[in-house]
């Protein structure tokens, strides 16, 4: 069976790497994303291995790639374009998308992140048929994983393209014996997310809990080094935060959401639901900096976040 893969980030490695040692003809169209690192990180891959694989850098170029391929599935894993199904007519290919939410909800190009973001309990990823339109084939094939308070977006992003391997090889278990895969049923609500903006990665300390605060700091860890807040006018961004209770700490009416309680080994910042996170690393002035060292920056034991 010849197999090939579309992806835009090393994401494709552990999916690739599973092929290769089972013996399975694998060849990779890889287009380059703006992420330097991780184009080399998978291009020293492609090449170790000695995988077959080709650098597009226009549209066109895919078409002529899936043509001259000529293979019996394909897997789309991280590519941000949308695949015109009319140009590949009469092409036998199964065409499928790997998306790293629980379709179909979480549909968009960041499924990660509001995952995240939204302190869900599960973290979905869904391997659906490829269509004229994004994320909108039937699902094949779905799985979960926890959230756990370790995870920030790069480890969620692994370990989804590690299980990616587990959805793949049952799909081609499927068509290499000759079972029809069924579409499985809508298990959730459709919904749509687009790429987080300036306002989606900002702490409101007024009306966010101390575990949404959490939870955004996760999801914007490493890409955006954590979440945005300000302090005396500049950008600071908490890269490392838990949830402590106050129940032994002095909070009177004057410590608003946002204000530091405690400056010593970690930074305790009160939160609008009465309960405040631990940060035990910022990123400020390109620098990273431990919550020990802040004042040596010019924080306070009596600052505020705004």
């Amino acid at each position: 069976m010849k197999i090939g893969i579309i992806s835009n980030s090393d994401n494709l490695i552990p999916l690739t790497y599973a092929l290769v040692s089972n013996g399975i003809q694998a060849h990779t169209f890889f287009s380059k994303s703006q992420d330097v690192v991780s184009n080399q990180r998978a291009q020293q891959f492609l090449d170790q291995a000695q995988v077959k694989y080709a650098v597009g850098s226009e549209e066109t170029s895919l078409y002529s790639w899936l043509q001259y391929g000529k293979f019996d599935v394909c897997f789309v894993l991280g590519y941000g374009k949308l695949i015109r199904l009319e140009k590949l007519q009469g092409l036998s290919t199964r065409l499928f998308n790997i998306h790293f939410g629980p379709l179909p909800a979480y549909k968009g190009p960041t499924p990660i992140f509001w995952q995240l973001k939204h302190g869900c309990d599960k973290i979905g990823l869904a391997i659906h048929r490829l269509t004229e339109k994004f994320d909108e084939g039937a699902v094949v094939w779905r799985k979960e994983i926890d959230n756990q308070p370790y995870f920030n977006y790069k480890l969620v992003e692994q370990q989804l393209s590690n299980l990616s391997v587990e959805g793949v090889f049952f799909i081609l278990g499927m068509i290499g014996r000759g079972i029809p895969l069924l579409d499985l049923p809508v298990i959730n609500t459709p919904s749509y997310y687009s790429r987080p903006q300036l306002e989606d990665v900002s702490i409101r300390w007024n009306d966010m809990s101390a575990a949404e605060v959490c939870s955004l700091i996760r999801a914007g860890n490493p890409w955006n080094k954590g979440a945005l807040t300000i302090y005396k006018g500049q950008e600071v961004k908490l890269m490392d935060a838990e949830v402590v209770s106050l129940e032994f700490k002095n909070v009177t009416a004057a410590n608003k959401p946002g204000s530091i309680l405690e400056m010593s080994k970690t930074l305790l910042i009160h939160c609008s639901d009465n309960k405040a996170i631990s940060v035990s690393m910022i990123y400020f002035m390109d620098s990273y900096i431990p919550a020990y060292q802040l004042h040596l920056f010019g924080f306070e034991a009596t600052g505020t976040f705004a």
